[in-house]
């Protein structure tokens, strides 16, 4: 299925108005856990096979080697910007917060939350890369799209606390 831009602009705009888009729009990936588990040329034979989902998808020269989150290193235990550590048993798998920087209260007087203008929750985020991205959206005429990390409200609540 070949998507022109505009079409792909407007079927954006049926979809968050319930107009009956012509199709679902998403952002489809392979979790970087499978490429350790399931043959590389399979999973390329895959992608190039559903264009739909993979649409800018070119197969690498070389063997693909997954660049894993920093929440996401078995072995390695990860803290994140506001005290909680990440750990998981299998790289390429989201980990779970395994210490809690309020789990007793006591800790709350000398708590210090993240600064939101150097860092996102988990790592630091370039805000004028942010900015020169959706300048070069809308320069294409493209839908303004964003969101907030996974986990960016309650859950985060129960990560810190525990």
């Amino acid at each position: 299925m070949n998507i022109k831009p505009g079409d792909k602009r407007k079927n954006i705009l049926k979809a968050i108005r319930f107009e009956r888009p012509d199709y679902i729009p998403m952002h489809f990936h392979i979790n970087d856990a499978c490429w350790q588990v399931y043959p590389q040329d399979e999973l390329f034979e895959l992608m190039e096979s559903h264009k739909f989902l993979f649409p800018d998808f070119k197969r690498p020269k070389g063997k693909y080697v997954p660049d894993f989150a920093l929440v996401a290193r078995k072995d390695a235990p990860f803290t994140d910007d506001w005290g909680c550590v990440w750990e998981t048993t299998m790289d390429g798998i989201t980990g779970t917060v395994t210490r809690h920087p309020l789990s007793d209260w006591s800790a709350f007087k000398d708590y210090k939350a993240p600064d939101p203008n150097v860092c996102m929750g988990i790592g630091p985020i370039d805000w004028n890369n942010v900015e020169r991205e959706i300048a070069e959206q809308k320069e294409k005429g493209e839908i303004i799209c964003g969101g907030l990390r996974h986990g960016h409200t309650f859950l985060q609540l129960c990560d810190i606390r525990g």
